[in-house]
C-alpha cells in the first residue's frame, strides 16, 4: 500500500503527478497548519516531557473512477488456496486477515481481497506463467462484473520491456452499454522472466 503522509507534498493537487502512476486518488487544499501536543513517557527521570508539533493536514480525495478498486483488487495479496502453487521456497499463504472474518451475514457474496498474482514470482517463464498470470487477475476482477460495475473485463498477459523480460497485465473493463474500455492500462510487474 501507498503512505501518503511520508510522500514529499507537491505544489500541485495532481496525485498522479505525485506517486507516477494513474491513481485516482487527489490531494485536497490543506487546512491551516495545527500544533499537535504530545508527550515523552520515555525519559531516563521517569517524568513525562511535553512536545509540540505544527502540521498541515492534507487528506485524500476520491475520484468516481475504476484506479483505486483496480489496484486494489490486483496488487494486494489474495490467500493462496491449499491447491494454488506457491513460489518456490515460499510457505506463507499470504492473504488479507479479514477474509476470515466475512461470513454470510456480512456479504451473500464474499469477495476474497487481491489476486494471487504474488504466486507467479519466480520459476521459470512460459505461456503457462502467462496464462496463470492472466487468470489471476481476471479472478481479481470478477466482481465488477458480479456487482454490476463492469459489463465486461478481459485481461491479457504479456512479457514487456527491451528485452521483454517483464510481466505485464491489461486489464480493460467495459461498463454497460459503452463500446470503448472505461479502463485500459498496462501493468508492468517485478515478476522477472528466467531465460530458458
Amino acid at each position: 500500500m501507498f503512505d501518503v503522509a511520508t510522500r514529499p507534498q507537491p505544489n500541485t493537487v495532481d496525485a498522479a503527478s505525485v506517486f507516477g502512476m494513474p491513481f485516482d486518488w487527489r490531494l485536497v487544499t490543506p487546512g491551516p497548519a495545527v500544533t499537535y501536543p504530545w508527550k515523552d513517557f520515555v525519559q531516563p527521570n521517569g517524568v513525562p516531557v511535553v512536545y509540540a508539533d505544527v502540521l498541515a493536514t492534507y487528506s485524500v480525495e476520491l475520484e468516481d473512477t475504476l484506479q483505486t478498486a483496480v489496484i486494489l483488487s490486483l496488487f494486494t495479496d489474495r490467500r493462496a488456496g491449499i491447491d494454488d502453487k506457491l513460489p518456490q521456497g515460499e510457505t506463507d499463504r499470504r492473504g488479507w486477515v479479514g477474509d476470515e472474518f466475512t461470513t454470510d451475514d456480512f456479504d451473500s457474496r464474499p469477495d476474497p481481497w487481491g489476486s494471487l498474482l504474488w504466486t507467479c514470482y519466480g520459476g521459470k517463464s512460459s505461456q503457462e506463467l502467462l496464462e496463470r498470470a492472466r487468470f489471476a487477475a481476471a479472478e481479481a476482477l470478477d466482481w465488477m462484473l458480479r456487482d454490476g460495475i463492469a459489463s465486461r473485463v478481459s485481461v491479457i498477459a504479456q512479457w514487456v520491456g527491451e528485452r521483454q523480460d517483464r510481466l505485464a497485465v491489461r486489464p480493460s473493463i467495459y461498463k454497460p452499454g459503452q463500446v470503448a474500455p472505461v479502463y485500459d492500462v498496462l501493468w508492468g510487474t517485478s515478476v522477472k522472466r528466467f531465460i530458458q
